[in-house]
This record gives C-alpha cells, sequence and structure tokens, in this order.
C-alpha cells in the first residue's frame, strides 16, 4: 500500500524536474522542417504555361518559397522576352531607315530617331 503513493510522488517529481528543465531553456529546441515541395523547377515559356499554373496550396495560404520561385522565373522571363523585343525594333528601325538620315540607337530599348522625331510607343495592351 506504501508502494502507489510513493510511484505518484516520484512521477509528479520527475515532471516537475522536466519542466523546470524544458522551462530554463535546456530542453533542446523543435527542428523547424520545411514543407514539400515540387522536384521540378517552373520554366515557364508561353503564356499557356502561366495559365496552366497551379501554385501548392496549404491550410493558411501559399508555400512562399514556391511563390518566390515561381516569380522570380516569371520576371526572368518577362525581363528576357522585353530585352529581344527592344532590340528587334531597334533593327527594324535601323533596317527601315535610308542611309544617312537621323541618328540610330545603338543599345537595346532606346528609341532611335527618325528625321529629329522619336518614335511613337506601341499602344498598351
Amino acid at each position: 500500500m506504501l508502494v502507489v503513493p510513493f510511484v505518484l510522488v516520484t512521477a509528479a517529481a520527475a515532471i516537475l524536474a522536466g519542466v523546470v528543465v524544458v522551462a530554463m531553456g535546456r530542453g533542446g529546441e523543435l527542428t523547424l522542417f520545411h514543407r514539400d515541395v515540387p522536384a521540378a523547377r517552373f520554366r515557364p515559356r508561353r503564356a499557356a504555361d502561366v495559365a496552366g499554373l497551379w501554385l501548392p496550396t496549404g491550410l493558411f495560404g501559399y508555400h512562399p518559397q514556391v511563390v518566390a520561385d515561381v516569380l522570380r522565373e516569371l520576371t526572368g522571363l518577362i525581363a528576357s522576352q522585353e530585352a529581344e523585343i527592344a532590340y528587334l525594333r531597334d533593327e527594324v528601325c535601323r533596317l527601315s531607315g535610308p542611309v544617312g538620315t537621323g541618328s540610330v540607337s545603338v543599345e537595346p530599348g532606346v528609341a532611335a530617331e527618325r528625321n529629329g522625331a522619336l518614335e511613337q510607343p506601341p499602344p498598351p495592351l
């Protein structure tokens, strides 16, 4: 009969000691686990790639790392397409203008000057 109170007091003391150790910061830390992300990176090349994109969702919204990676890829794609468009516009201006009239921009993205007037930018979409 004396064994039951002794076991209860010992268990209570062990629990109290564990609480004190954890409260003092010596109980160790919880490890942060990264959520699962798709193995293949998203590499868009066409508008259909972006239209068919489904971002992984969780209980509290989107996974920030995956969304940041997708936005970085989209930014790179748009920047490369803008540079290519600017280069091609400059080439068209250079090839279509008569020789010796106006100045021609050599850098991509700079509007070519024809007969003293700047080219009009394309209308917004």
